[in-house]
């Protein structure tokens, strides 16, 4: 976090579809400490709303459950997110703290059952997929999980689970220039497009 540089954000001639955002700054943590306040949240969301329609979040509980009622403020829709990982009481409270989100405001659209869990090897595929389930059966929003595109290309299981594909494309750390990114993720939106036909596909 030393070396972190803050950048001016340039100016946007059109908002953008949507943003990721986690509300912690600098000591502040999910698990101890510090967590983040309305106010600070207020502030940050204030500023994402002159640049965004919509925020990804990546969590549903260590303050992030604050999120989805103030995003509503500024007219904001949210994707929420439940951390899954190897700690299955903690996946129980993400869970139960994502469903209740999306039960109690009505700007969520969707929820993300896990990011990049399954590239991380913390679940298998298959345990994924019935936490997936579980999630469906509980709210009348889409569901999915986040990965990097080649896992939704290698499990053709997991994307007849989700209700869209949000995909991952990651051209810097492929090593992809900047003159290359975006004709590479390009091609690999058409990748999955090809081999999941009928299937929604969302760069997440």
């Amino acid at each position: 976090s030393l070396l972190q540089r803050q950048q001016a954000v340039a100016n946007i001639d059109a908002p953008l579809a949507s943003v990721s955002y986690s509300p912690y700054a600098r000591s502040q943590h999910p698990d101890y400490g510090d967590r983040p306040t309305p106010a600070q949240i207020r502030a940050d969301l204030k500023k994402l709303s002159t640049m965004t329609r919509a925020i990804r979040l990546y969590s549903s509980t260590g303050g992030v459950e604050l999120v989805p009622p103030i995003a509503a403020e500024f007219g904001l829709k949210v994707t929420v997110g439940a951390w899954i990982d190897k700690n299955s009481d903690r996946n129980e409270r993400e869970i139960d703290a994502a469903i209740t989100l999306a039960k109690r405001n009505s700007n969520v659209n969707g929820i993300v059952v896990g990011n990049e869990t399954i590239y991380r090897g913390e679940q298998k595929v298959e345990d994924l997929i019935d936490l997936i389930k579980r999630v469906k059966k509980s709210v009348n929003v889409p569901v999915t999980t986040g990965e990097i595109w080649n896992i939704w290309r290698d499990n053709p299981e997991l994307a007849s689970s989700v209700d869209f594909i949000a995909a991952h494309v990651l051209p810097y750390w492929e090593n992809f220039t900047d003159k290359q990114a975006v004709d590479q993720a390009v091609y690999l939106y058409g990748l999955l497009r090809e081999k999941f036909p009928g299937k929604r596909i969302v760069i997440a």
